[in-house]
Order: C-alpha cells, then structure tokens, then sequence
C-alpha cells in the first residue's frame, strides 16, 4: 500500500482505537487518531509513547458535533471507525448509546463522502447479530441482524447504527460513493495499551483481583485485538472483495466465563491469584440484577451457548486468529504489567 496514504482512527485513545493506531504506525503509515480532549495527559500517554510517533497526529472531535468532521477528515484516504459508546452500567434509556452511535456513525460518513474518502472501514459487533429469548439460535452468520424486539440497548445501538451506515452507503451514487466494509468482532481480548475501563478488560481485572466471588454462566464469542486491528487493515488491502461486505471477526473460541476463569487460575494461581471457583446459580443473579447494573446486562445471556462464522473473513480476508487462551493471558500480563492489576509477580533480583 501507498505509505504516503493517511489513515484516520476514530477513538484512538480506546482499547481497539488505540492498537489499531500502534499497528498502523508499526507498518509506516501515516495515522491522524481522534480524541476527546488533548489535555488528557493520562490518556495520550499510550499514543505518544508509540515508535514512529512522528506520523501520528492528534485532533480532538465529539461523535455527535457535525461540524467538527470535514476537517477532522480533510485529507485522509481511510477511515477506521472504531469510536462508538459502550456503557459501563445499564443505561437509563436506550437514546444514551443509540443516538451518538448512529449520528456519530452518519456524521463520519457524511464526511468521508464529502471529503472523496477512498475506504471507511466501520467497527461493529457481533451485537449486531446475536439475538436473544425467542430469536435466539446456536450459530450466526453475517446473513444475521439482532432482533430488536428483544435486544438491549447496547445491542440495539450496534445493530441501528450499522444499518444506518449501510442505508446510507446504498443511497449514494455508486460512480462516486467510497467503499465501505463492517468488522464484527467478538469480545475482545489481547495486550491493552491503555488503562482505562473497557469490557473485556473489566472481565480479567474482576476475575484476577478478587472482584468476582462467583461466577456466572455466561458464554463470550472471543477474538484477539491483534487479530481484529489485521481484519481492519486487510478489509482496506483487499477492498474490491471487501467493499460492501460485513465480517464477523471471532477465534474458534467460544468460552464460557468458567473457562476464562480456568485459564487465569492455571497460568496466575502459582503467583497467588485468587481466582474464584465457585459457579453462581441462576435466582442469585436474578435477585441481585435490580440493584447490580452488570447483573441486568448478563442475566439475558444467561447458560446461551452461541457460536459465530470465521469462515467468510478467513476466506476473503486471510485471517488466522489467535487462540482464546493466548488472547485472554497476555491481556491478562498486560494488565499487571499496567498496574491495572496489582502484580503480584515475584521476579528474581540478578
């Protein structure tokens, strides 16, 4: 690929955003990453720290301020849109992650075709084709969409707004519309550049640092953020076979959090992890969901075992993914290395 091509990462101070910003810059390209705000010392620390820093530019840009974005874009070729809201809690009502997931997701794409953008590369979810209650099967495929009937808002929010990038896209003339191609990608697992609260970071930190006493029975469809930023790279490499696709980007993994539990306690137990054991039932996550915001998330997807289709983006995209144990653990060392999680971690003095 031409190095003297700019990408443009939205969200590059998130866990995703800010890998996918390293990766680039490892490979020599030029990378413009959006931020919310350039005096958070603390949280362009990762970022500035990266090797080839030099053609990293900062801009800061909000989602949901139209007019932020022709200049944010002016001047890139790609765009990967990996900024999107994940709530940390149950959210109140649905608008406070549907609505800037769909106008941030329109407002970047007005943008992109305003501005002769080559290829938007947009960071979905496997939420956009899991269903739950009735709805729900053991296997997906990117023929599915979540049924929205059933759906909880953050699922909701990726579904909506991923539709809304793809009417959008339909609707534009084809002589001169960029290409555009969704990225789906399972839980996310592997090394964490960053320190602040992200989901599946919240998983391992809970589990090695004592915050879960028992454990629920939730099954994760898991991919690695090496994995996924190579999907993001690729889709623009191969953009003919990618443009107007979608790929669901999980490992062969699919693990119940029991599991996830196991490979810490093999791997961190001998340095004095205490990683829990016991199997939490059924009623004490239903009694104590009203008044834990994680337990109204979790109870829908309660003992669901459903698996995802690799098969399309191992074919279109060569994508080998990591195992499931591979990403979990070094997420896991990253962390302590991090200080997100006390170490624990006894090395011997030389």
């Amino acid at each position: 690929m031409d190095r003297s091509k700019r990408f443009l990462v939205t969200g590059g101070t998130g866990f995703l955003g800010s890998t996918i910003t390293k990766f680039l810059l490892e490979r020599n390209f030029l990378v413009r990453a959006t931020v919310r705000n350039k005096s958070n010392q603390k949280k362009l620390l990762p970022l500035l720290s990266f090797s080839n820093n030099h053609n990293l530019e900062l801009v800061e840009a909000n989602l949901l301020d139209e007019s932020c974005w022709l200049n944010t874009i002016k001047g890139c070729n790609y765009i990967m849109h990996v900024a999107s809201p994940f709530p940390s809690a149950y959210p109140k009502t649905e608008e406070e992650v549907i609505r800037p997931a769909v106008e941030g997701t329109l407002n970047v794409l007005q943008a992109a075709y305003k501005n002769n953008v080559e290829h938007v590369v947009l960071t979905s979810s496997i939420a956009a084709v899991q269903s739950i209650g009735k709805s729900a099967k053991e296997f997906y495929t990117e023929e599915d969409w979540t049924d929205l009937k059933t759906a909880t808002p953050y699922y909701k929010s990726k579904a909506i707004a991923e539709r809304a990038a793809w009417e959008y896209y339909n609707n534009l003339p084809k002589d001169k519309r960029f290409r555009l191609t969704s990225i789906l990608p399972g839980l996310i697992f592997g090394p964490a550049l960053i320190t602040n609260d992200f989901a599946s970071g919240e998983v391992v930190k809970e589990l090695l640092a004592g915050g879960v006493p028992l454990i629920p029975k939730i099954n994760y469809g898991i991919v690695d953020v090496r994995d996924v930023s190579l999907a993001h790279l690729r889709a623009i490499e191969y953009g003919e076979k990618s443009d107007g696709q979608r790929y669901i980007c999980c490992s062969d993994a699919n693990m119940w959090f029991e599991e996830i539990a196991e490979v810490l306690r093999k791997e961190f137990g001998k340095y004095g992890y205490k990683v829990p054991k016991w199997k939490m039932k059924h009623y004490q996550l239903k009694l104590i969901s009203p008044f834990y915001s994680k337990g109204k998330t979790l109870l829908p997807f309660w003992g669901k075992y459903q698996r995802y289709s690799n098969k399309k983006i191992r074919r279109d995209l060569g994508i080998t993914f990591r195992s499931g144990e591979e990403a979990i653990i070094s997420m896991a060392y990253s962390m302590i290395e991090n200080k997100v999680v006390p170490n624990l971690i006894k090395v011997p003095k030389l």
